[in-house]
């Protein structure tokens, strides 16, 4: 249960987020009625947290022994859109979720895998919101990154997505983003003010807490269940993790438990009992996967190229425009060109998900080489030395993998530096975590090497109160980088950026 304190402090955070328009419900009982229709959006894609190849068909097996293989209208999988291909062999998703589709009877013109169709996905789940109404809601379970779910309120029609009713548990589904160009949370409540949004406590307690096992273990009285089909699930469970945190949302929206937001372990098992679950005319054969497909990636259009001349890149960081909270100011001086740019997030000491305020900066480079980085920033005033100093970069349109790809980058000042009141320097530093610290180290100097053509840098925000006011691109050898007297290189307009 939200205790009272716990909510009022979550409606003053929304109010001061300014997210008044649109609408929160509390999630201490869930609102859903037995006759309402549930969509799922999941992804459990290959390089993705492996708890969606056992959360996928436990959380079909919990509909199936409720009986509502017919209420489930929409069920996609593997949906991080322009991703990577799966092969066949390879796709976990599809045997978890099309083997518990046909286990237990569910619709198979329902299941999508993302992966492999995303346009039939979209346009599914955009035929299920358009039927939405008052009297006929839609609730949506966000189990994955929002991009197919906002194509899908994007192409729905008039006000359908007004009666859509997103759960979700947690930051990674609702701000993470496979590709940097894609939409979240925050582009969703843009496009459909009035959508409805219940968020409930994090599923992924352990200790007995929540649906997340310490080990296969937890899980074994599905390995010993009567029903075989149970035994299955435990097996898709132990080809992933024993975390099935996921279905949590699904346990709780249909009450298993009572008003309790957190279904645990034993409850679950405890609600499954010994019965064997009907199926529904299914049978257990999973039929086969699909070879898998190369994604279609479109690249993000620009307004604007931000053009190389004689091996450097010097860019004012507001020429692009501004997204989610990162603000253009003025209050500290020794900026350049029309100001810096701030990342104000709803109150100042926040950390926020590394996919929120995404700022996109296409380099044209004609001198191929290896490439030095800074940013002329600041985090003056901060409380202490390791507050409002550091945002997240990122190189490229690859996939962003879950971990360790995209770059804590920060304002590596000392502690004497900083006790000065030092405002904008061009100290900057990557700070690696996951797999790039074990190749880079712990810390590294930002170098890329860009070959002839275009480039994507990405900036995103980080640390609340983070300042910057100008970056560097200087290829190595190049004189002037960390200059503050070096002048900006061309922009060229969007209409020169397309005709090249």
């Amino acid at each position: 249960m939200i205790l009272k304190r716990e909510f009022l402090q979550f409606l003053f955070a929304v109010i001061v987020l300014n997210l008044s328009h649109f609408t929160v419900v509390d999630a201490d009982d869930s609102p859903w009625a037995s006759s309402n229709r549930i969509a799922i959006s999941a992804d459990g894609n290959a390089d993705a947290d492996a708890d969606d190849v056992g959360a996928t068909p436990i959380g079909l097996a919990v509909l199936a022994k409720a009986g509502l293989q017919e209420n489930l209208v929409h069920y996609d999988f593997n949906n991080f859109l322009e991703y990577k291909k799966i092969n066949g062999r390879e796709n976990r998703m599809w045997l978890s979720a099309m083997g518990g589709q046909n286990r237990w009877g569910f619709d198979r013109k329902r299941f999508f895998d993302a992966a492999n169709d995303p346009s039939g996905a979209v346009t599914h789940l955009t035929s299920v919101i358009n039927q939405s109404t008052a009297e006929d809601p839609l609730y949506l379970i966000v189990g994955g990154p929002m991009e197919l779910i906002y194509r899908a309120l994007e192409a729905a029609d008039g006000s359908a997505g007004q009666h859509v009713i997103l759960v979700s548990h947690h930051n990674y589904n609702e701000y993470f983003k496979p590709r940097l160009w894609h939409r979240n949370w925050n582009d969703v409540q843009e496009l459909v003010p009035g959508i409805g949004y219940l968020r409930i406590k994090d599923q992924n307690g352990n200790k007995g807490s929540g649906l997340r096992g310490s080990a296969n273990s937890d899980f074994d009285w599905l390995k010993n269940h009567a029903d075989s089909n149970l035994n299955w699930v435990y097996e898709r469970i132990t080809a992933g993790k024993p975390d099935v945190s996921d279905a949590g949302m699904i346990s709780w929206l249909i009450g298993i438990n009572g008003k309790d937001e957190v279904v645990t372990i034993a409850e679950m098992r405890d609600w499954f009992g010994p019965e064997v679950i009907p199926v529904n005319g299914g049978n257990p054969a999973t039929p086969e996967a699909p070879a898998g497909v190369e994604p279609d990636v479109v690249p993000p259009i620009a307004d604007s190229i931000f053009q190389e001349v004689g091996g450097k890149l010097v860019i004012e960081s507001e020429s692009v425009p501004l997204t989610d909270d990162w603000i253009l100011d003025t209050t500290e001086s020794g900026y350049s060109g029309a100001g810096y740019i701030r990342w104000m997030p709803s109150w100042i000491d926040k950390i926020s998900h590394q996919h929120e305020g995404v700022l996109m900066y296409k380099l044209r480079i004609t001198n191929p080489g290896k490439y030095r980085m800074t940013l002329r920033s600041s985090h003056k005033g901060a409380p202490e030395r390791d507050k409002w100093n550091d945002c997240w970069t990122l190189m490229g349109l690859n996939p962003v993998s879950p971990y360790g790809v995209t770059r804590k980058t920060y304002h590596a000042i000392n502690q004497e530096q900083f006790d000065s009141g030092l405002g904008f320097t061009w100290h900057t530093t990557h700070d690696n975590y996951g797999a790039v610290a074990k190749s880079d180290g712990h810390f590294s100097t930002p170098i890329y090497n860009l070959t002839k053509g275009d480039h994507y840098f990405w900036i995103c925000g980080r640390s609340g109160g983070f300042r910057i006011d100008k970056i560097h691109f200087f290829k190595e050898g190049v004189a002037g980088f960390k200059s503050d007297s070096e002048p900006a290189t061309p922009v060229l307009s969007g209409d020169e950026a397309k005709s090249r």
